[in-house]
């Protein structure tokens, strides 16, 4: 008589399952394997990596880019960092990071009407500063520079900052893709006022093979609008455009709530996937653009509702490279203490919930970051 027999596969890597040899691909320990509370499994190896977050998708840096920032380092350079407020926990190099320790640092915050209506804009400060510190950054509070549009007028407090803080020292801009980091600069070139004998040149950086733009400012210093750091840890890496319409936002986003409990799952769009793996019910308060569909439906077989939502387009915005689900990472969040925390993927958004000891299942498409944090929308207390 013939058989058909399903063959088990790990959940994150593919590989098929096995108890027999614990040093072989696939091995899971066999009381797990024959577990009936389980729908779909990890082998150990992937089981610990996502549990425990050993793997960090950290954005690509080159050689190049640290051999500049090294020399900024040894000219005591005036670093000025921006970043996109709305997305920025997971763009954290720890090899950039690590290589301008110590330098004095001005932080510049795009995009701050993006936050929601009413936030504490000193409390985000406090926020920003306590994110940096995480990377190994210390930040003064008082060289934390919160901006939107690059206007004259905001152009012309961050030129004057600048100056304030550099002294005789050159300055180095850094920041990732879609910071605001090129507009920032363009937004001081439109205001400056060349007052050296040098012109703005564009050329390649000694010691690398990469051009880099330098600014003078006097005769003894300058601005260098370096390479940005790499966005291939964000969602926005390889979309297409359609898609980057879906995601970007013109205005003050707004929470959108959904209420999840062990039997359901929420999409996002056809980007991500938020399952609750233990009994709590939780509220969610969703801060995504709102082009981004959310579609709570039933958890049992989400994964497979869910690529076919992608294969046919019915939700949106989808990455054109996520086909099956093999072509997601697996993360698991565990909060274990009380109090508002957030839980973000980077270059998306977030949400917001009361951690109660809760625990989520999240689905990102390979090489994306998630980052979980104190809550960054804190409300102006009346």
């Amino acid at each position: 008589m013939a058989g058909i027999k399903e063959v088990i596969r790990c959940y994150s890597c593919g590989k098929i399952l096995q108890s027999d040899d614990e040093n072989a691909p696939g091995y899971i320990k066999k009381e797990v394997l024959e577990s009936e509370r389980q729908s779909f499994f990890f082998c150990d190896e992937c089981f610990e990596k996502e549990r425990h977050h050993k793997i960090e998708h950290e954005p690509t840096v080159t050689k190049d880019l640290i051999t500049i920032l090294e020399d900024a380092k040894k000219k005591d350079a005036l670093i000025v960092y921006v970043i996109n407020v709305f997305s920025f926990e997971a763009a954290f190099s720890s090899k950039i990071n690590q290589t301008i320790k110590g330098s004095e640092i001005l932080v510049i915050v795009n995009k701050i009407d993006l936050l929601p209506k009413g936030t504490d804009l000193e409390k985000v400060k406090k926020y920003i500063a306590h994110q940096f510190l995480l990377h190994g950054l210390r930040i003064k509070k008082e060289n934390i520079l919160l901006t939107s549009l690059f206007d004259e007028k905001t152009s012309l407090g961050v030129l004057q900052e600048v100056y304030e803080k550099k002294g005789d020292r050159d300055v180095y801009f850094v920041g990732a893709k879609l910071s605001g980091r090129k507009t920032a600069i363009n937004g001081l070139l439109k205001i400056y006022s060349n007052k050296s004998s040098e012109s703005i040149v564009t050329r390649t950086y000694p010691g690398t093979s990469t051009k880099v733009m330098k600014i003078p400012l006097s005769r003894k210093s300058a601005i260098y609008n370096i390479p940005p750091i790499d966005d291939d840890n964000s969602i926005l890496h390889d979309l297409d455009r359609t898609s980057l319409r879906f995601i970007f936002l013109d205005g003050h986003v707004k929470a959108r709530k959904v209420h999840l409990n062990n039997k359901q799952s929420l999409f996002i769009g056809g980007l991500a996937l938020v399952e609750v793996i233990n009994e709590k019910k939780v509220s969610l308060e969703c801060y995504f653009s709102p082009k981004v569909e959310l579609l709570r439906v039933i958890k049992k077989n989400s994964d497979v509702r869910f690529i076919k939502a992608i294969e046919k387009k019915s939700v949106k915005p989808v990455l054109n490279r996520t086909k099956t689900i093999y072509d997601f990472d697996v993360y698991e969040v565990d909060i274990d203490e009380n109090g508002e925390r957030d839980i973000g993927i980077q270059g998306l958004g977030w949400f917001t919930f009361k951690a109660e000891d809760q625990a989520f299942r999240i689905f990102v498409p390979k090489g994306v970051s998630i980052y979980t944090s104190s809550t960054k929308v804190l409300k102006k207390e009346k």
